[in-house]
């Protein structure tokens, strides 16, 4: 990867969901990595690749914060992953970016997601804050993080 600037693209769903498997969902089944309007026509998912191996994704699905109802439009983010041996190298940070620009283009108000708790940071450092408690989903320690756009 030395001197090449990875640039997030996008990619088929179904594209994405591989990897949101391998990464999040380890020994499920594929259907364990399929989300909620991940099938939306404005859903966005995005992949960067280094030397031909997709090593990072995200997906940024319209849908409107519950706690704020009037934040319309909203955007949520989703399954986003980098593949072990590929962290640290600022790759999550081109998903991301990318996929706040997309919901910004889109006319969104707001962008949230249901980080991990590992995460926290991550998202902290793109502008976002938590919001409520940590909760637990599907065993995994989150929280909810947002921020205006």
């Amino acid at each position: 990867m030395t001197g090449v600037t990875p640039v997030a693209r996008p990619v088929e769903v179904s594209v994405v969901r591989e990897l949101r498997g391998e990464v999040l969902r380890a020994g499920r089944p594929p259907e364990a990595s399929v989300m909620p309007d991940d099938d939306h026509p404005l859903s966005r998912h995005v992949g960067v690749y280094v030397d031909g191996e997709l090593v990072s994704v995200g997906s940024v699905l319209p849908q409107v914060p519950p706690w704020a109802p009037d934040r319309a439009p909203g955007w949520r983010i989703r399954g986003m992953a980098t593949r072990e041996g590929h962290r640290g190298l600022g790759l999550g940070n081109t998903v991301l970016s990318d996929l706040i620009d997309y919901a910004r283009s889109m006319g969104g108000t707001v962008i949230w997601c249901h980080a991990r708790i590992g995460a926290r940071r991550f998202y902290a450092r793109a502008g976002f804050v938590p919001r409520g408690e940590v909760f637990v989903a599907e065993g995994v320690e989150h929280i909810i993080m947002w921020r205006p756009l």
